[in-house]
């Protein structure tokens, strides 16, 4: 029974780092080690009293979503995807350890130490971060789920009536499994790309109406130039030499603070960042805001999708405009940056508080905690650190000197 639990523990601790790995949750070692524990242990007791293994898959799905708070529905998705894939390594490895080692429990533990080593170098590579499980339709969510579990189920079918047919078969049973995993995961995979095709075609449509207005305005700007022309000629012959240069000055100050924040866009290579750079510029300009930006591209490209950036910098800029429009906050003042230090992107939002007092660090993160008047219910803050935790990033905020900072980062020398 002990060598039971010991193998067990090391199958259920390669499926739910494999999980955890693909789905980008936190891989807190407390969450891994006592869904690792409970599960063995209950799988350990299900073996030993003869009952059926579709209790153990249940057992298995059941104390994951628990532990990491999954929705049910992809979390059996990706059970059973990274099951089969578990099912397929143990085969492969099983016909090279084979010629080797004739221990039956040596052998096992062998081959889930080889499984656990490669889980834990693929976690630490850059492929990691390409691959991960994403929110598909419903209709092909349940096609997937049928399929994985179906393959999943009747594989354990076979080993359970009869692990003959399958040792005197190896090869082929291995070639067989392995062809069926390859063949989900790049439907899997091509459904994705297709979903964030459609996606960023979308995003792209709904911004393309912004940029078209950013040219526009820069053309006007350019046309502009004629009538600032005529407007200093009028200043100079108008006013005594003395006052000239300090209302030209005045002048040139109050156009080009605003000419120059529409002008720099240019620059601004992603479109979404662009877009919503734009929309605020003008927000501000309404509210009289002093808003300053300092971008630099492809920073978080690599990173966050289109509607993940619109997500998380829409909600942050909302927030600081919310506070700083407020009759007690003196200082209008919004800063944005997004950079990389010492290899480190950053999305950097700066704004001037009203009340520091009136925020609390510890609930701001907290589903239905709301930044705004008491009886109202937020869900931005939580949307975005879902968003930021799904890629291994990470949110600082601090308060000081009547100010509050959200620095968002992404360490990009991790795996």
């Amino acid at each position: 029974m002990l060598n039971n639990f010991i193998i067990n523990s090391l199958d259920m601790v390669n499926i739910i780092y494999l999980w955890t790995t693909l789905t980008k949750k936190d891989n807190n070692i407390f969450k891994l080690l006592s869904s690792v524990l409970i599960t063995s242990v209950l799988i350990t007791f299900v073996e030993h009293f003869g009952l059926n293994f579709i209790i153990i898959y249940i057992i298995d799905i059941i104390i994951i979503k628990i532990i990491y708070k999954r929705a049910l529905k992809y979390l059996i998705l990706e059970f059973f995807l990274v099951l089969l894939i578990e099912m397929s390594l143990q085969l492969i490895l099983y016909l090279i350890i084979n010629k080797f080692i004739y221990n039956t429990t040596f052998r096992e533990i062998i081959i889930e130490l080889i499984i656990l080593i490669s889980i834990i170098i693929f976690s630490k590579t850059n492929l990691s971060k390409t691959i991960t499980f994403e929110k598909i339709n419903s209709n092909i969510l349940i096609y997937l789920i049928s399929t994985c579990s179906i393959y999943a189920i009747v594989f354990k079918i076979i080993w359970s009536y009869d692990n003959k047919i399958i040792f005197n078969n190896l090869f082929i049973t291995a070639a067989i499994l392995s062809i069926l995993v390859i063949s989900q995961i790049l439907t899997y995979l091509y459904i994705v790309k297709i979903i964030r095709e459609k996606e960023k075609l979308k995003i792209s449509k709904e911004y393309n109406a912004v940029i078209d207005e950013i040219v526009q305005e820069i053309k006007q700007r350019q046309h502009d130039f004629v009538n600032y022309k005529n407007t200093i000629r009028g200043i100079v012959e108008v006013l005594d030499e003395k006052e000239v240069k300090q209302a030209i000055l005045n002048y040139i100050k109050d156009e080009d603070m605003y000419d120059n924040k529409i002008n720099e866009l240019i620059y601004i290579d992603n479109v979404v960042i662009k877009s919503i750079i734009y929309r605020n510029i003008c927000k501000a300009k309404k509210y009289n805001v002093n808003l300053q930006y300092e971008i630099e591209n492809d920073i978080l490209d690599h990173i966050l999708n289109f509607q993940e950036i619109s997500n998380v910098l829409n909600n942050l800029l909302n927030n600081a405009f919310d506070e700083v429009i407020k009759d007690k906050c003196t200082k209008k003042n919004i800063e944005i940056k997004i950079l990389t230090e010492n290899n480190t992107s950053h999305l950097i939002i700066k704004n001037q508080i009203a009340i520091s007092n009136d925020i609390n660090l510890n609930e701001m993160f907290t589903r239905g905690y709301s930044t705004k008047n008491t009886g109202t219910r937020g869900y931005g803050l939580y949307n975005i650190q879902q968003i930021i935790n799904s890629h291994n990033g990470y949110i600082k905020i601090k308060v000081e000197s009547g100010e509050i900072v959200f620095d968002i980062y992404f360490n990009n020398s991790s795996g």
